[in-house]
């Protein structure tokens, strides 16, 4: 018998089916919900029972192509975009946290010195201890974790959020939030000891990190079918664009100022998570 606290199971969907529409007509009238991938298939929960018979009327029009959206929001297309990005929080708020996060770190960049000291790291086992892994064990993982959240650019920056944004949402929508802060940890960690090993310490950004998420979601999205919604290019596209900064950085080092260690690290780490971590995490984390 179902309890009063478990979620209501209202809609089985194939992963390719776009339910915005829908999910943005319950966040809109307050009906909390989640949509959850189990065995290949997004699927709707409810939390309340007393929500339920409203939807049913709701997905019955969603699926005849009735569902007026125009009535959605009747504010102002300014209120309209303010209220879409609200929901987009309610649904990923892991993932909206570093945003503000990097450019706080940003911002203390440029009033204070101290960030210097991320950029040692392990600056007396390199060279020499770059192959001992007590080396990696002494720097620990705060250390080799942190210079991810350093960004020496607007641009550099603002593509790292870009990507962040796009990518980290929906590994929190899909999967959870234990995914999410597992592959932020991981693949930062060890893109980072894969630019220390490579180039030694005096690097940072998110990049490992992103490439590692882009990693993940390419590979579920084709090998799962979960519905994470991003063109099927998208990746092979990334890795030939860190070979052609990597031919050009052989050819005139460091022409285009790449860590390809950290890219190509947390790239690798993100593949391997992607293939370990079970498909139904996400009913698991999220009901």
């Amino acid at each position: 018998m179902t309890s009063s606290h478990d979620p209501l199971l209202a809609l089985v969907a194939d992963p390719k089916v776009n339910l915005s529409p829908l999910t943005q007509r319950l966040w809109a009238n307050k009906i909390p919900h989640r949509v959850v991938v189990q065995n290949g298939k997004q699927c709707l929960l409810l939390a309340r029972e007393s929500d339920l018979a409203q939807v049913k009327v709701w997905l019955d029009e969603w699926q005849k192509n009735q569902l007026d959206q125009a009535d959605l929001i009747p504010d102002s297309a300014a209120g309209s975009g303010v209220m879409k990005g609200l929901l987009t929080i309610v649904e990923a708020p892991l993932a909206t946290l570093f945003i503000p996060l990097f450019v706080a770190v940003f911002c203390w960049m440029y009033i204070s010195s101290d960030w210097g000291q991320w950029l040692l790291l392990g600056e007396s086992l390199w060279p020499q201890q770059r192959f001992a892994f007590s080396a990696y064990v002494e720097m620990g993982l705060w250390q080799l974790w942190r210079p991810t959240l350093l960004h020496f650019s607007v641009m550099h920056i603002l593509m790292n959020m870009f990507w962040w944004w796009l990518l980290a949402r929906r590994i929190e929508r899909i999967d959870g939030k234990f995914a999410l802060i597992s592959m932020i940890l991981i693949c930062g960690v060890l893109g980072n000891a894969a630019q220390w090993w490579y180039a030694g310490p005096g690097f940072g950004g998110a990049s490992g990190v992103t490439l590692g998420m882009l990693a993940w979601v390419a590979s579920r999205q084709r090998r799962l079918q979960l519905p994470y919604q991003l063109p099927s290019a998208l990746l092979p596209i990334m890795v030939g664009w860190l070979l052609l900064t990597l031919m050009g950085d052989t050819i005139v080092p460091g022409l285009s100022g790449t860590a390809h260690g950290a890219h190509f690290g947390g790239l690798l780490a993100g593949l391997l998570c992607a293939f370990v971590w079970p498909a139904n995490s996400a009913l698991q984390s999220n009901t």
